[in-house]
Formats: C-alpha cells, sequence, structure tokens
C-alpha cells in the first residue's frame, strides 16, 4: 500500500496534489486508485468524476493531482 497523507495536500486554486510514495512492485495506476479512493472518502464520491493526472518524479515520488 502506498504512503500518502490525504491531509496534506497542496492546492493553488485549481487543483489539489497529493505526493505518495509507492511500495515495492506496486504500479502508478494503483498508487493513483488509493489516493482516489481516499479522496473520495474525504471529500465525497463527487471528485471521482473530476480530472485526474499521475506522473512519477526520478527519485521515485509520485504526484497525484485532482484539476477542479
Amino acid at each position: 500500500m502506498a504512503q500518502f497523507n490525504i491531509d496534506a495536500h497542496l492546492s493553488d486554486g485549481k487543483s489539489l496534489q497529493w505526493l505518495a510514495i509507492a511500495d515495492e512492485g506496486e504500479s502508478l495506476q494503483s498508487v493513483a486508485d488509493q489516493v482516489k479512493r481516499a479522496a473520495s472518502k474525504k471529500f465525497g464520491p463527487a471528485v471521482l468524476l473530476k480530472r485526474w493526472g499521475v506522473m512519477r518524479a526520478s527519485n521515485g515520488c509520485i504526484t497525484v493531482r485532482m484539476h477542479s
């Protein structure tokens, strides 16, 4: 299971971003799905209808972004 804190998000007024660290062998999509599930529990299921993006940095950290 990926490590992230759903309460510790970055916001620029147009999107929310979470930083996550994947466990060994965990896929990028799996990490994004875990963040989406946690966000839907915190903010409500409507966030699943938002546009989402995910990217992995060269150091291995994963950024999951929800666009509003």
